[in-house]
C-alpha cells in the first residue's frame, strides 16, 4: 500500500509541475512579449508571445511519440524521471534568460526553444503519468486512480495561476514575473527526486518477458489503427471544452465586459479548483457506474445542453452568466474526463500502451483541443452566429461518444504480447 502511495505522490508531483509550467507562461505572454519580441506594433509582439505559447501545443504529439516510445520500451519510470527532469532546465532557463534588450535576436530564440522542450515534455507527461498510476491502482479502482492523477494537473494549474496573480501586484518589483519560474525549477528538483526512488510499475515488471516491437507505435499503426482514432477523438474530445470554457470564455469577458487579465485568471483559479475538487467524485463514480456508461451519459449531456447554455448566455449576457455557463461546460467535462485514462488503458496492450495513448491522445488534443480558441474566433468572424462556440462542443461531444463507442478493448489474453521465449522456439522450429 505504502508503494502505492509512492508511486502516485511521484506521478502527481511531476503532472502539476508540467501544468503549473503551461499556465504560468500563458498568464506572462502579454508581459513577456515586450520584454522578448519587441515591436513597433504591440498586436505583433504580442503576437510573437502567443505564437511561443502555441508552439508547446505542436510538439505535444511528438512529445507523446518520443515519451511513449521510451516508456514502452525502458519503462515508464525512466520516461518519467526523463521526462521531468527536461521539463526543469527550460522552466529555470526562462526564469534567469536575459530579454532581448540585453542580448538581442538570442533571447526570443531561446524562449521559443524553451516552450518546445516544455511542450515536448507535457505530451508525454499526461499521459504517461496516468499510465504509470492506473498500473499501479488495485483492480477496480482505476478510474478514480487515474482522475486524482488528473486534478494534481488541475492543481498545478491553479498554483501557476496564482503565483502569477501575486507577482503581478503592484508591491513586486519589475522582474517579479522570474520568481514563479524559479519556484517551479525548485518544484521540478524535488520531483525529480521523488520519482528517482520510485519502483516500476507492477504491470510493467511482470511484461519483461514478453516480444516488444522495435517501434512500439509501428505494432499500433498495423494492428490497433481503430483503437488509435478512437484514442485521438477522446483526447480531442476531453480538451475542446476546456480550453472553450477557460481561454475562449477568458476572451468573451475581456472583449465585450472588459476585464482585466489578472480578473480573468482569478476566475480561472476558480474554475479550476472547482476541477480538482470534481475530478476524485466522478473518478469514484465511474469505477460504480463503469467508464464507457458515465462517458457516454456525459457527452450525450453535453450534445444536449450545448445549444441551450450558449442562447441562454446570448439573451442574458453577463458575468455571472458566463461563469455559469463555463462551470456547467466544465462539469460534464470532469464527467467525461475521470475515467478516460482507465479506458483508454484497455484499448493497447502493456508494451504498446504508452505509445498508442500518448501519441494518440496528445495529436487529439493538438489538432482539436488546443487549438479551439482560435478555431471558434475565426468561424465566428466568418459566419458571424453567436452559436458557433454550441456547435463547436456538440461537434467534440460527438467525436467523444464515437471513440468510446467504437473502441475494443483488449481482451485479458490480449492485454499480454507473446513472449520471447516463445517466439524463439517458433524462430527455432521454422530453422530446423
Amino acid at each position: 500500500m505504502k508503494k502505492n502511495y509512492k508511486a502516485i505522490l511521484a506521478a502527481m508531483t511531476g503532472n502539476a509541475l508540467e501544468y503549473y509550467d503551461v499556465m504560468l507562461y500563458g498568464f506572462f505572454a502579454t508581459t513577456l512579449a515586450p520584454l522578448f519580441f519587441p515591436s513597433d506594433n504591440q498586436a505583433v509582439s504580442y503576437i510573437s508571445s502567443l505564437g511561443t505559447f502555441a508552439a508547446g501545443f505542436v510538439m505535444r504529439p511528438v512529445g507523446g511519440l518520443v515519451f511513449g516510445h521510451l516508456g514502452d520500451k525502458f519503462g515508464r519510470r525512466f520516461a518519467l524521471v526523463l521526462s521531468i527532469f527536461l521539463v526543469t532546465l527550460p522552466t529555470l532557463t526562462i526564469g534567469l534568460l536575459p530579454t532581448y534588450a540585453e542580448i538581442g535576436i538570442a533571447a526570443p530564440v531561446i524562449l521559443v526553444t524553451c516552450r518546445l522542450l516544455q511542450g515536448l515534455c507535457v505530451g508525454g507527461e499526461y499521459s504517461g503519468a496516468s499510465i504509470f498510476v492506473i498500473e499501479y491502482s488495485k483492480k477496480g479502482k482505476e478510474c478514480f486512480a487515474g482522475s486524482i492523477l488528473t486534478a494534481s494537473g488541475s492543481f498545478g494549474g491553479v498554483i501557476g495561476t496564482f503565483c502569477g496573480f501575486i507577482c503581478t501586484l503592484a508591491f513586486m518589483p519589475t522582474w517579479g514575473w522570474r520568481i514563479p519560474f524559479i519556484i517551479g525549477a525548485f518544484m521540478g528538483l524535488m520531483g525529480y527526486y521523488i520519482r528517482a526512488k520510485v519502483n516500476e510499475s507492477p504491470e510493467f515488471e511482470k511484461a519483461k518477458d514478453e516480444r516488444i516491437e522495435k517501434v512500439p507505435l509501428w505494432g499500433v499503426l498495423v494492428k490497433r489503427k481503430k483503437n488509435l482514432l478512437c484514442t485521438v477523438a477522446i483526447g480531442a474530445s476531453s480538451l475542446v471544452p476546456l480550453y472553450l470554457a477557460t481561454v475562449y470564455m477568458g476572451f468573451l469577458m475581456s472583449s465585450k465586459l472588459h476585464l482585466t487579465i489578472s480578473e480573468i485568471m482569478l476566475t480561472n483559479v476558480a474554475l479550476t479548483s472547482f476541477n480538482v475538487c470534481l475530478f476524485p467524485f466522478f473518478g469514484r463514480l465511474a469505477d460504480k457506474i463503469g467508464k464507457e456508461n458515465q462517458m457516454k451519459k456525459a457527452a450525450i449531456f453535453m450534445v444536449l445542453l450545448a445549444y441551450p447554455l450558449f442562447f441562454f448566455l446570448e439573451n442574458n449576457f453577463s458575468l455571472l452568466n458566463i461563469i455559469i455557463v463555463q462551470f456547467a461546460i466544465l462539469g460534464l467535462n470532469i464527467a467525461f474526463v475521470a475515467p478516460s485514462m482507465a479506458l483508454l488503458t484497455t484499448y493497447f496492450p502493456v508494451h504498446e500502451r504508452y505509445s498508442g495513448i500518448g501519441f494518440g491522445y496528445a495529436l487529439g488534443g493538438a489538432l482539436l483541443g488546443g487549438t479551439t480558441p482560435l478555431i471558434i474566433t475565426s468561424l465566428s468572424s466568418w459566419h458571424e452566429s453567436p452559436y458557433i462556440p454550441a456547435y463547436y462542443l456538440m461537434f467534440s461531444a460527438i467525436l467523444g461518444i464515437l471513440g468510446v463507442t467504437l473502441g475494443k478493448k483488449q481482451k485479458a489474453d490480449e492485454i499480454r504480447l507473446q513472449p520471447r521465449s516463445n517466439m524463439n522456439r517458433l524462430r527455432y522450429a521454422k530453422a530446423s
